[in-house]
């Protein structure tokens, strides 16, 4: 299963990155979110993620 992480970036937008074991990111969302639950259902829909963790770096 991939591990998902959300953060916000330096506009305060919401984004998602899957990243591997060894801490590569593998895939990433195209573009910003006002809401943590539309970067979620990008994230489900394009990165294959069904479960997050929060993230605090960007």
């Amino acid at each position: 299963m991939p591990r998902c992480e959300l953060y916000q970036d330096a506009h305060g937008e919401w984004r998602w990155r899957q990243t591997a074991k060894n801490g590569d990111i593998e895939a990433y969302s195209n573009g910003g979110f006002e809401t943590k639950e539309d970067a979620k259902k990008d994230g489900k829909e394009n990165g294959s993620c069904t479960s997050y963790t929060r993230s605090n770096s960007y």
